[in-house]
């Protein structure tokens, strides 16, 4: 996210171009190269709106080539610097990225990881612009940013999770959206549901419910089967999950 100038500097003197890690009644961001955060409130935001210079439909995997810690913690991320290239240059050219990453914790070499390539990249961002002209902040944008652990996943993966989220059921005269509307609202929601899977902290604010006993089961003999398959590290606790009931009228 490219941040003006003015409002970086009068939010803790963050760097105008970090990562969004959350938004609530506060944007909440991350600077990866330090791991100084800053907290934007709404009302703030909207005297001074900004666009995102990217979103999560063009994240690029890259792999891990070497990961070296630097010895710096913020909460549950560790700053560290890291080798990286595109996946898909794999076997074909070269080309590397250095750059420096708050996943320092998570990542080893080997890795996939999803993040933004900057080197060579027009984003058609007047803030990212201003940057790019910047005496001062030119030199300091990164070739890429990393943004989160690419785990691989099984084709099966979303029928094996033994866990669920419930949504408010939809008002009888309420339209229903167009069929892409509803196919993006649904993607949207995996994505969710995966970001669910792979982050503690987002897990700490939601009700999750465990699964009906039947599926449990047959979830538990189809995992024993597959040991060793993809979707290691993915699954929830069955102690972080609450306890189903029959008459709730919320839907799945």
């Amino acid at each position: 996210m490219g941040l003006p100038i003015p409002l970086a500097k009068k939010s803790g003197n963050i760097a105008p171009l970090a990562l969004c890690t959350r938004i609530g009644t506060s944007i909440q961001l991350l600077d990866p190269t330090t791991l100084q955060t800053a907290d934007i409130a709404t009302d703030i935001y909207w005297r001074t709106p900004f666009r995102p210079l990217a979103d999560i439909q063009e994240l690029t995997e890259f792999i891990v080539l070497d990961i070296d810690p630097l010895g710096k913690q913020q909460g549950r991320h560790f700053l560290a610097e890291a080798t990286v290239a595109r996946a898909s240059d794999m076997g074909v050219n070269d080309q590397t990225y250095y750059c420096r990453t708050h996943l320092g914790g998570i990542l080893h070499v080997g890795d996939s990881v999803m993040g933004y390539l900057l080197s060579n990249t027009n984003f058609n961002n007047e803030l990212f612009d201003v940057l790019e002209s910047s005496n001062k902040y030119a030199s300091k944008i990164p070739d890429v940013v990393l943004v989160k652990k690419h785990y691989q996943r099984s084709k099966k993966s979303k029928s094996k999770r033994t866990w669920r989220l419930k949504r408010m059921a939809r008002e009888e005269g309420e339209m229903l959206p167009r069929k892409q509307d509803q196919e993006k609202m649904e993607r949207d929601f995996e994505m969710f549901l995966q970001d669910v899977e792979e982050d503690q902290d987002l897990r700490q604010g939601l009700a999750l419910y465990k699964a009906q006993q039947k599926k449990r089961e047959e979830d538990a003999m189809e995992l024993e089967s597959e040991v060793g398959e993809d979707d290691e590290g993915l699954t929830i606790p069955m102690e972080q999950l609450l306890d189903d009931f029959d008459d709730m009228t919320m839907e799945d």
